[in-house]
């Protein structure tokens, strides 16, 4: 997913893992305009970590990345990525 979003244009900040997520959105949250999210990651999922962001900078464009159904409206994600994805997919849930 990350050579998708720099392919098209995109500077990436990446982590493995949620605590390191809101880390790096701390410290550059001016600098970060929409947030793709793993639903399922053992240390803080993507709802935990989201609303964590969300209380950093409530106008953030967050989206969710899951191989399961996720009721992602309800965490105040704007979409989900439902995982097996392909480059188009990235793309489009990104750009919208």
């Amino acid at each position: 997913m990350i050579a998708i979003l720099k392919d098209v244009g995109y500077a990436i900040l990446k982590t493995d893992c949620e605590n390191g997520a809101i880390g790096i959105f701390i410290e550059c949250y001016e600098d970060i305009d929409s947030a793709l999210l793993d639903m399922r990651k053992p240390d803080m999922n993507g709802a935990e970590a989201l609303g964590e962001i969300e209380f950093i900078d409530a106008e953030i464009k967050a989206f969710s990345v899951s191989g399961v159904v996720v009721d992602w409206e309800s965490l105040g994600a704007l979409g989900i990525l439902q995982s097996p994805f392909q480059a188009k997919d990235v793309e489009r849930v990104v750009n919208e």
